[in-house]
């Protein structure tokens, strides 16, 4: 928390300051207060600048964003909202929320894929926003909020990830909001209530990796030695909040499953939080700050210094705003470095703290006097990014796709699938955008083998192989001469009758 230092002086320069203070303190305050809130938005029209018009790109990537698209997309041709479908059959291992949020684009702006990607750019936005917020009711310093909101607007791992359709920021924002509540309820226990809404869409976005931010907040009440809290009825209320939700969607899907989709979701939870030793690269030695020396630049030396820093304020002073974003670091972190995969993304709900910290290191250097021309520095970078942009978009994606799907479509029949196979066993991109950019299904084979053996048995079949692989499937084929319909770059689509 911020230290204010007191001064003591004459009585006359005493009388007289109070004088200026009188005269020309509330003006001067409310003067602040209006730059201030400009400021803010300022960072929010660039941020929005930076992300909204990036949905323009051509192409939804086929790990993950076609996936949870396709979900979305299911959800509106069968109106049925209420169970998650993929590829023509019921999928128990994710919960709904997001799929929710795709279908509502949907059925708002039509399926496409810019509105695939419309929840997340929104609310990527919204955890920029929601920063300033938190950082302040943190620290009560508007001007290392604000510090705090430039670093997450401006970390380009944060705002990539806020243009794809995936599960990875719209948790961060959910989850950066029930500790914004939670800290609004150490003034006003209120607020502990209202942190079980956020919970609730945590749990139903990632499960119940959803319950780690609960367990920010049950630990640095520990910590704090606020044991008091701990029997507040609006925190008891806060966590109901929290289960019945979630509780409410997850017995419906058992009451339709039965026992089979406990099993399923909660072996793919807990899949992802099991290391297996086995193997040397899922060694429960975290990937991430690999992750961060590649990706978080310029603020990484910032984010060591704020991290040393506040490391020593809560280890010495007690401190504890401290406590709590070294906890929420730890939290995060530590579970997810016994994953079976460690993708850099999977550290997104620790980015509102990692910016806070940074800002506090910023804060020290940057010199109050010279805090005006770094805000405009940065604000000119911003622009000059904003114009690179517009200037040199990226690369559409699903090129070979977007070319072979409506060939594919036209040749199969609306109960058929279509066969694919590419390039290595168990690689699914293709198949996801395909089924996104489709009015039809797919299937995977295990291997060419099992294609050879399945096309062996099967007639007025449409594949979809990579251009190696379809030089090696066709001597498997037993004499049976496939018929070209469409090739892109990489892919080759074909007809065998």
């Amino acid at each position: 928390m911020p230290r204010f230092i007191s001064a003591g002086g004459p009585l006359d320069a005493t009388v007289t300051l109070h004088i200026v203070r009188a005269e020309h303190g509330p003006q001067t305050e409310t003067n602040r207060a209006m730059n201030q809130t400009a400021r803010v938005l300022i960072l929010a029209l660039l941020s929005a600048l930076l992300l909204f018009p990036s949905l323009r790109r051509t192409g939804l990537a086929g790990y993950d964003d076609a996936y949870w698209a396709h979900e979305g997309k299911e959800m509106v041709r069968s109106a049925d909202w209420w169970s998650v479908c993929f590829n023509g059959k019921f999928t128990l291992e994710h919960p709904p929320l997001f799929p929710w949020l795709e279908a509502t684009s949907f059925k708002l702006f039509g399926i496409a894929d810019w509105a695939a990607k419309f929840p997340t750019a929104v609310l990527g936005l919204a955890t920029i926003l929601l920063l300033y917020f938190l950082a302040l009711e943190l620290t009560e310093d508007s001007w290392l909020a604000l510090l705090s909101m430039l670093v997450l607007a401006s970390t380009q791992f944060f705002l990539k990830n806020a243009t794809h359709a995936m599960t990875d920021v719209p948790f961060t924002f959910f989850f950066t909001l029930s500790v914004y509540f939670y800290l609004k309820g150490r003034k006003n226990p209120r607020y502990l209530a209202l942190a079980g809404l956020p919970l609730a869409a945590a749990v139903l976005t990632r499960s119940m990796v959803g319950f780690l931010a609960l367990g920010i907040m049950l630990l640095h009440l520990v910590f704090t030695r606020e044991y008091k809290l701990f029997l507040s009825p609006w925190l008891l209320f806060g966590v109901v909040i929290a289960l019945v939700f979630p509780c409410s969607w997850y017995f419906s899907q058992y009451r339709l499953h039965g026992a089979q989709f406990l099993l399923s979701h909660f072996q793919f939870v807990s899949g992802l939080l099991h290391a297996n030793y086995a193997s040397p690269a899922r060694l429960p030695v975290s990937n991430y700050l690999l992750a961060l020396l590649k990706y978080y630049w310029p603020w990484l030396p910032f984010l060591v210094g704020g991290l040393i820093w506040q490391t020593r304020a809560a280890i010495k002073e007690q401190e504890r705003s401290a406590m709590l974003l070294l906890i929420w670091i730890l939290v995060v972190i530590v579970p997810f470095s016994f994953a079976q995969t460690k993708m850099p993304r999977y550290m997104m709900p620790v980015l509102p703290a990692f910016s806070i910290l940074s800002a506090i290191a910023l804060n020290r250097i940057v010199p109050t006097t010279r805090r005006k021309v770094f805000f405009n520095s940065a604000c000119a970078v911003g622009c000059l990014a904003i114009c690179f942009s517009l200037l040199f978009p990226p690369k559409s994606r699903a090129d070979d796709i977007i070319q072979l799907a409506p060939v594919a479509e036209a040749s199969t029949p609306a109960d058929r699938r279509v066969l694919f196979y590419t390039y290595e066993d168990g690689r699914e991109d293709y198949l996801w955008q395909f089924i996104w950019y489709s009015n039809r299904y797919g299937q995977l084979a295990a291997n060419l083998g099992d294609l050879a053996a399945t096309l062996r048995q099967t007639d007025h079949a449409t594949v979809i192989t990579d251009k190696p692989s379809y030089e090696k499937l066709l001597p498997l084929l037993s004499g049976r001469t496939p018929t070209v319909l469409a090739e892109s770059q990489n892919l080759m689509c074909f007809h065998l009758p």
